[in-house]
């Protein structure tokens, strides 16, 4: 008899179980570390990382959860922000100053300003509570899959060729000119080709290129880039993101 998760976040306590037919396969012995003050939710996640045979840390607060991912080797942090002693934000800049590792944040908190200032402090992904352990552990295993970036100088997608050093692109050999904030869009969907890119982590790649509002400036960024590159070199996923597709023996 196997049992599902109710979204995380949720009240009452959470059950423990899970559909294994539906889980998402991981890369094998993954080392976890889960920082979350509520110990049902704690529980779950950590139970469903274990029955995956993953190692899992536990902590249930800022300072706990920090000395941890300070001293273990970790493949991924799983960090709420709702934390007592040291909140989740002030905890991730402190790692950040230290290490790299994949770090999703997850949180009540659903604003876009508290998504934008998670991933702008280095958080690779963002998912708001309640939530599904399965897709957790889908995005989980997205960050760890990118967590050893390409690092390729140039990238070929169809007749579309990035220069990343030069932040040059041509198509089909001619040189086409791109703003600096067109580039910053297109450079994490080019790098994470085949993987959705959340609305927020292009927004903060536009932040960080000095612009300061960027409420719809994504979407304009897109639709130039549509018109520059190609209608379907970058796909709309409503509610996700935006990706580039691979293409084989071509992205």
């Amino acid at each position: 008899m196997s049992l599902t998760h109710p979204p995380i976040g949720t009240v009452p306590a959470l059950p423990l179980g899970y559909d294994r037919g539906i889980m998402p396969t991981l890369p094998s012995s993954l080392r976890v570390l889960v920082i979350e003050d509520d110990a049902a939710s704690r529980q779950a996640i950590a139970e469903a990382l274990r029955e995956s045979r993953h190692t899992v840390f536990e902590a249930a607060d800022g300072p706990a959860g920090l000395e941890i991912a300070l001293k273990e080797p970790l493949d991924a942090v799983v960090l709420d922000l709702k934390l007592p002693r040291m909140d989740g934000i002030q905890l991730l800049r402190k790692l950040r100053e230290a290490k790299q590792v994949p770090v999703i944040v997850v949180s009540a908190r659903r604003t876009t300003d508290d998504r934008v200032e998670a991933l702008e402090l280095g958080a690779d992904d963002y998912l708001t509570k309640p939530f599904a352990i399965r897709e957790l552990l889908a995005r989980l295993r997205a960050v760890v899959r990118r967590s050893a970036p390409d690092t390729a100088a140039e990238v070929t997608i169809g007749d579309v060729v990035i220069d990343f050093d030069a932040m040059a692109v041509s198509r089909a050999g001619e040189r086409i000119p791109l703003t600096a904030t067109e580039f910053a869009i297109l450079a994490p969907l080019a790098r994470h080709r085949g993987e959705v890119v959340p609305r927020e982590v292009l927004e903060a790649a536009i932040r960080q290129e000095g612009s300061a509002h960027v409420s719809n400036v994504v979407d304009v960024l897109i639709l130039r880039l549509r018109r520059k590159l190609g209608r379907d070199l970058i796909t709309t996923r409503r509610g996700q993101g935006f990706l580039i597709e691979w293409q084989d023996g071509r992205g």
